[in-house]
C-alpha cells in the first residue's frame, strides 16, 4: 500500500469543519436555531427519513447558503436492529416496515432502483452532496457490504448524473468498530479500494462500547492518523462534545459532524438483534441532555438542577458570559438545545483561533486543564438532598459519577499530553475540507432542481 504524506503545515489557520445533523426528532428546533443565526455554521446533514417533511427547512437553509448533505440512512435500514425506526420513513425503506434492506437491494439493476430513487430526492430537493449508501462493516449476518458500498458509490454517482444531478457531490462514509479501523489488514483492504472511487470527503463512524476514556481515546487519534493515507479530508460523523474537540485539536480530522440531542455517538450493541418492543406503560422520546463542556459531560435537565442547588457549582460549571446566560440557569431550562449550540460553537471557535500547528499542545496543556479542575471542584460540590428527591435523581450515584470523573480526567489529561507530542514531532496537519458545496434552491413547486 502506497503511503501518502500529510499536508505539511497547509495552513496557519486552517478550520475544522462543523457538520450540524438536523436530526430525526429535533430538525425544526435545530433549523430555528440556524434561521435565528444562533448557530453558525453553515454545513447541514438531513436524514432521509425525514427530507419529506423538510422543504420549507431546506428553503430556509438554502437561503443562508448553505451546505446541504443528504443521508439516506441506509445503515439504519440494514440494521436488523435499526429498520423498523425512524430510518423506516426514508422513501427508499422496504414497504414491509421491520423489515432490513437485503444486500441484493444495492446490487445494480435490482428492481427497487434504490439509487435512483435517492438520486432523484437529492435532485428534488437540491442538496449540495449525498453520503454514499454504505452499511456497518462488522454485520455479524453479512460479511460482504465493504464490495457492495465500494460499488454503491459508483452507482450512485450514475444514478444522479442521470437524474440532473451532475453538480451533486459524494461524500463516503464508512462504518465499522474501532477495533476494525485500527486492523491492519482492514486498513490494506480498504484503502486501496477507496482510492478509485468519485468522492470529495471520507466520513467515518467508529463504533465504541465505551466512552472515550484514555485507552480509546489514544487508539482513535493514532488511527484517524493512518486513515489519512487515503488521501481525503476526513469527517468523523456521530461525535461531539470533548470527544469531538481532541479529535479536532489533535490535527487528525478535517471536520466533525453531530446533532444536538441526537446523533452525538455511534454504538452497535445489540444490532444483529430484533428491535425491542417499546413499553406503552414508560413515556417515549429521550431525556433532554444537556452538555456541561467546562466537564466535558452531559447531565439530563433534572441532574443538572440538582447540581446547580450546590454553593459554588454556578461559577464552577457554567460559562460566565451574561449575553448567552443573561439570566442564568433559567436561560438553560428554558432552551437546553440554544445553549447546546453555543456550548459547542464556542469550543470549535475556540480551536479554530489556534494556529493548526499549536492545537495539540494547546488542547492538552491547557484545555484539559481546565476540564481536570472542574472535575475536581465537581466533585467536591454538595448538591441538596431535598432537591434530589424532589427531581427524582439517585443523588448517590450523581456524586459518585463525579467523583470517578475526577479521577478519570487526570488519566485523560495525561494520555493527551503524550498524543500531543506524538502529533507534534510529526509536525502533520490534515488536509481542508473544500469551500462549501452550495446546494440549488428549490423552485417554487419545490419539485424541480
Amino acid at each position: 500500500m502506497s503511503v501518502i504524506a500529510f499536508p505539511k503545515q497547509a495552513s496557519v489557520f486552517q478550520p475544522v469543519a462543523h457538520y450540524i445533523r438536523l436530526g430525526e426528532t429535533s430538525y425544526r428546533k435545530v433549523a430555528e436555531l440556524a434561521a435565528a443565526g444562533v448557530i453558525k455554521s453553515k454545513r447541514f446533514v438531513v436524514d432521509g427519513s425525514k427530507i419529506g417533511f423538510q422543504k420549507d427547512i431546506i428553503q430556509v437553509l438554502q437561503g443562508l447558503g448553505a451546505e446541504i448533505v443528504l443521508d439516506p440512512r441506509t445503515i439504519e435500514l440494514s440494521a436488523r436492529r435499526k429498520c423498523a425506526g425512524l430510518a423506516a420513513s426514508a422513501p427508499w425503506a422496504p414497504e414491509t416496515r421491520g423489515l432490513p434492506l437485503a444486500p441484493d437491494v444495492f446490487r445494480g439493476r435490482h428492481p427497487t432502483d434504490i439509487y435512483g430513487a435517492i438520486a432523484r430526492c437529492a435532485v428534488k430537493h437540491g442538496v449540495s452532496a449525498v453520503l454514499s449508501p454504505s452499511h456497518y462493516l462488522a454485520d455479524p449476518g453479512f460479511e460482504g457490504w465493504q464490495a457492495i458500498d465500494h460499488d454503491a458509490c459508483l452507482l450512485l454517482r450514475r444514478a444522479l448524473d442521470s437524474e440532473g444531478g451532475k453538480s451533486i457531490a459524494i461524500d463516503y462514509l464508512v462504518a465499522a468498530r474501532l477495533t476494525d479501523f485500527m486492523d491492519e489488514s482492514f486498513q490494506s483492504k480498504m484503502m486501496p479500494n477507496l482510492s478509485d472511487l468519485p468522492y470529495d470527503n471520507l466520513w467515518v463512524r467508529a463504533s465504541m462500547s465505551k466512552a472515550l476514556g484514555p485507552v480509546n481515546a489514544q487508539r482513535l487519534v493514532r488511527t484517524l492518523s493512518r486513515w489519512h493515507n487515503i488521501g481525503k479530508p476526513i469527517v468523523m460523523d456521530y461525535m461531539g462534545g470533548l470527544s469531538a474537540e481532541s479529535l479536532a485539536a489533535m490535527n487528525v480530522v478535517s471536520g466533525i459532524a453531530h446533532g444536538f440531542g441526537e446523533q452525538t455517538s455511534f454504538t452497535t450493541t445489540k444490532w444483529a438483534e430484533p428491535p425491542e418492543e417499546r413499553d406503552k406503560d414508560k413515556p417515549g422520546g429521550r431525556a433532554t441532555r444537556i452538555g456541561v463542556s467546562s466537564l466535558g459531560c452531559t447531565f439530563t435537565s433534572a441532574e443538572l438542577d440538582v447540581l446547580m442547588s450546590a454553593h459554588g457549582a454556578k461559577s464552577a460549571l457554567l460559562p460566565n458570559d451574561r449575553t448567552v446566560l443573561a439570566n442564568g440557569v433559567e436561560d438553560i431550562r428554558r432552551d437546553p438545545r440554544k445553549f447546546n449550540v453555543y456550548d459547542a460553537q464556542r469550543r470549535m471557535d475556540e480551536i479554530n483561533a489556534i494556529p493548526t500547528v499549536n492545537r495539540p499542545d494547546h488542547f492538552a496543556d491547557k484545555r484539559m486543564r481546565e476540564v481536570v479542575a472542574t472535575a475536581n471542584k465537581a466533585a467536591k460540590l454538595n448538591p441538596k438532598a431535598e432537591i434530589a428527591e424532589a427531581k427524582n435523581v439517585d443523588l448517590a450515584k450523581l456524586r459518585a459519577r463525579l467523583v470517578k470523573f475526577s479521577t478519570s480526567s487526570e488519566k485523560l489529561r495525561g494520555t493527551y499530553e503524550n498524543l500531543a507530542q506524538e502529533r507534534t514531532e510529526q509536525g502533520a496537519t490534515v488536509r481542508a475540507i473544500g469551500d462549501l458545496r452550495r446546494s440549488t434552491p428549490l423552485n417554487q413547486t419545490g419539485t424541480e432542481r
